[in-house]
């Protein structure tokens, strides 16, 4: 099982301001690292990218708590995972927001994708500050 957690970030936005800006899923492109080399909505609630030297990766939104919690999941049934976005009020315009990859892959797999999917969740929090 691969667990990723980023350090949390202090925003000075409004728990509900990064919240709607996650949940509009074409906003996740502004925060994909620059390796990023495609990025395409495939639905509403859907979308894949492509970071260089990686497979395509398709999610979806999954379970969602408003202005708290927001889930993106795998949206193709051969690979379980989740990019989770915690995001708790400190204040009237600020909060905090954690993000974090959890899945479940074949040992080879996992080898191969922990290091890149690292990289990805560290560098969509840091670039959660251009928000």
């Amino acid at each position: 099982m691969i667990d990723i957690r980023a350090p949390k970030q202090s925003l000075e936005k409004s728990a509900a301001s990064i919240y709607n800006f996650l949940n509009q899923l074409e906003n996740v492109e502004k925060i994909m690292p620059e390796d990023l080399e495609h990025f395409e909505m495939t639905g509403d609630d859907s979308f894949f990218f492509i970071l260089k030297g990686m497979p395509k990766i398709y999610l979806k939104r999954g379970e969602t708590e408003p202005p708290n919690k927001l889930i993106l999941t795998s949206a193709r049934e051969k690979y379980d995972f989740h990019i989770g976005a915690y995001i708790e009020e400190t204040g009237e315009d600020t909060c905090d927001v954690s993000l974090d990859f959890q899945g479940e892959f074949n040992m080879m797999l996992e080898m191969m994708i922990k290091s890149p999917i690292t990289n990805l969740i560290h560098s969509m929090s840091e670039n959660l500050h251009t928000v």
